[in-house]
């Protein structure tokens, strides 16, 4: 047996593996290491624990008991198939195909799950697994990230996706950081070259709500209150607006003089109120920007407050006004070309309404999906129409949801429930099926990079029974009669999955490797390149108009009223903020893995030192968070940088398999499903009212 060094393959990352061979075979993953370990690159670290843990799913199991309860015996993939089979065409004969939906998580994570759960269909509308057969329920964690950020925000400024906005890192003086942490991107590239940059000089402007990565980091440092960003915008509109280009306004923005008449209300002194910075750090921030040319980097961080998207709006907004939009070193418009993938399969669930469409029809508009976070009326009340049955691939619906307690009684009560993962979750409690599905390291995968796609090969062999995603998805197709769609084994899954760009197929198959085009010199200030209604930049935007939203950005602090303002705040006058992502987990995930959680043994909470000081609070305190709802115990962390009355909380916790410190600690059992965004629907998880004592 010797020991070689390889690519790991987990993530399109650079991170290398050190295995142990027995001639070409390789036997076990001893280690990792890469410059600058990540979320995902530290799994590379642990990587034997992951494939071969105790918990590892590696047959179906096939329920015995009821339902809550974790009793289920081993079966073949044969008798999974049939149970799978005969319970799903009696949900289509009993109330139709639109009963029976699909949904995909990040626990399936590899593009070729993606790519094979959103086949588009010959219109270009994304279909899902389940369309062939008349169900447009195919759902995805869009319900729940990126859809606000990626799709509806940008589209209804620019009519572009933020794909087509890049972040001009190589040419930037100053990086501004609102709503992410590159730290922990999945996979890290830009956090990689934000650190080389960051060398050569180039400042870095962070606004957060807590001391994180990114705040540790940056030159330029604004802690606000949670759910205030919107706030903190249009009180730098406010003050900056007699700076404006008004040539560039009257040419390519659509709106303004109505946005002014709304902005102009926020004061220095109301824009601190609101977002617990001094007028002294407003005005600061607000002349960085102008002053210099900043390019912008942002994410998902923005999405999850009554105004997530008009937030994201905003900030795109600001960042024309300020002419950092389509300049060197600025934001810059990018127009990506889609790569042609999966376009073959029938338009079955034509004509049907989704889950939650008609309360969220700009989702629906833009993702084509239903809106999952009304997945318990559909179950629970038959709204608009009863769901009885669910295949749920790399998940967890019974905590990554609001309201976990609903979701929960809504799963007990489906009529049939299949879970494909890796390892058991709290979800596997109200399966009825369960299919072991591979790690990245035991499959052959495709992995579309900025530059090129390339074809990453298995490390190791699957363990036990299980198999990829995809070949999971094609044993159910063919039970339930659309299996032609889907691939046998890899070389017929990349025929599928390249089949509308034969160049990139010959390439990958005789190279391994296929190299997009180097792209031309840039050109900016490409102020004609508007895909919307006015083929401006659209401050007041038509197409929110057109649905019945406010055509401009307007600031939604949470209350209808002051009297609810002041009774809330009486009882729970803390802000809990969740979501964000911690350096040894993914959701989620790992943490049923020993080697991981030696790094984080307690889920947290980061509460300021002066409100910890109040309520005798110390670090390392268990303390407990409560609502009406329910309470949840974390470890207290103290800090001088999180604002008064802010809580920054761990995700992630809630499953009977994980360790003992953290299966009880969901912190969805707190947040209120019904505090949404009413555009996006997405929840309300940055700004959600609690309070929190120590437990004795």
């Amino acid at each position: 047996m010797k020991t070689v060094s390889t690519v790991c393959g987990v993530c399109p990352g650079k991170c290398h593996v050190e295995c142990e061979m027995e001639g070409r075979r390789i036997k076990s993953i001893k280690k990792s290491s890469t410059e600058n370990p990540s979320m995902i690159c530290l799994r590379g670290f642990y990587s034997d624990e992951i494939l071969n843990s105790k918990d590892r799913l590696t047959t179906p199991l096939i329920r015995t008991g009821e339902k809550g309860k974790c009793e289920f015996r081993e079966a073949s993939w044969e008798e999974a198939m049939d149970v799978i089979e005969e319970n799903c065409n009696k949900i289509i004969k009993n109330y139709g195909a639109k009963s029976l939906a699909s949904h995909v998580g990040r626990g399936g994570f590899d593009e070729i799950t993606d790519d094979f759960t959103s086949i588009k269909m010959p219109d270009g509308k994304s279909g899902g697994f389940l369309s062939p057969i008349g169900s447009p329920n195919n759902g995805s964690v869009g319900s729940l990230c990126f859809t606000s950020y990626g799709l509806i925000a940008p589209q209804c400024v620019f009519g572009l996706d933020s794909e087509d906005l890049s972040c001009d890192l190589k040419n930037a003086e100053y990086l501004c950081v609102w709503g992410a942490n590159p730290k922990t991107d999945s996979p890290p590239f830009f956090y990689d070259k934000m650190i080389a940059r960051k060398k050569d000089g180039m400042k870095i402007i962070a606004i957060d709500h807590y001391d994180s990565d990114i705040i540790k980091m940056a030159d330029y440092k604004y802690i606000v209150n949670s759910g205030s960003d919107m706030a903190l915008i249009l009180g730098i509109l406010n003050y900056l607006s007699d700076k404006f280009d008004t040539d560039f306004i009257e040419k390519y923005t659509y709106g303004y003089e109505e946005f002014k008449d709304y902005f102009s209300q926020f004061s220095l002194e109301k824009t601190s109120d609101i977002t617990g910075l001094n007028v002294e750090e407003i005005k600061e921030l607000s002349n960085l920007l102008f002053d210099n040319t900043v390019t912008l980097k942002s994410y998902t961080g923005l999405e999850y407050s009554r105004c997530g998207v008009q937030t994201i709006r905003a900030l795109y907004i600001l960042w024309s006004l300020i002419g950092n939009l389509d300049v060197p070193g600025g934001l810059l418009i990018d127009k990506k070309t889609p790569l042609k993938k999966i376009t073959s399969i029938p338009n079955a669930a034509k004509g049907v309404k989704k889950i939650g469409e008609d309360e969220f029809p700009i989702f629906n508009k833009f993702i084509n999906q239903p809106q999952f976070t009304k997945l318990p009326e559909a179950i629970l009340e038959s709204k608009p129409y009863p769901i009885k049955g669910i295949i749920n691939i790399g998940s967890c619906m019974s905590i990554n949801y609001p309201n976990s307690e609903l979701f929960r009684k809504a799963l007990s009560n489906l009529d049939f429930y299949v879970v494909c993962d890796r390892f058991l979750t709290q979800d596997a409690l109200y399966a009825d099926v369960i299919l072991p599905a591979t790690t990245y390291y035991e499959q052959d995968k495709y992995v579309t990079y900025p530059d090129h796609i390339e074809i990453k090969e298995k490390l190791v062999e699957p363990l036990g029974d299980s198999l990829p995603n995809v070949f999971i998805l094609k044993k159910i197709a063919d039970r339930l009669g659309f299996g032609e769609y889907y691939p046998e084994n890899f070389d017929e899954l990349l025929e599928i999955a390249f089949q509308n760009t034969p160049e990139i197929l010959k390439e990958l198959k005789e190279k391994g490797v296929y190299y997009f085009d180097k792209k031309e010199e840039p050109v900016y200030k490409k102020y004609d390149s508007f895909d919307t209604e006015t083929s401006k930049i659209e401050i007041h935007s038509k197409l929110l108009e057109k649905y019945g939203f406010s055509p401009i950005p307007i600031y939604d602090d949470g209350f209808d009223s002051d009297e609810e303002r002041k009774s809330t705040l009486s009882k729970y006058p803390f802000v809990m903020n969740t979501g964000a992502r911690i350096d040894t987990t993914f959701r989620t995930q790992h943490l049923n893995i020993d080697g991981l959680l030696k790094h984080q043994k307690y889920p947290q909470v980061i509460i300021n030192v002066e409100d910890a000081n109040e309520l005798g609070i110390k670090d390392f305190d268990l303390v407990e968070l409560y609502t009406d709802k329910s309470q949840v115990i974390l470890q207290a962390i103290t800090s001088e940088y999180s604002n008064r009355y802010d809580l920054e909380v761990n995700v992630g916790g809630g499953s009977f398999t994980q360790d003992e410190n953290w299966k009880d600690a969901n912190i969805n059992l707190l947040t209120d499903n019904e505090l949404f965004d009413p555009i996006s629907g997405f929840p309300v998880l940055k700004k959600q009212y609690c309070n929190i004592r120590k437990v004795k």
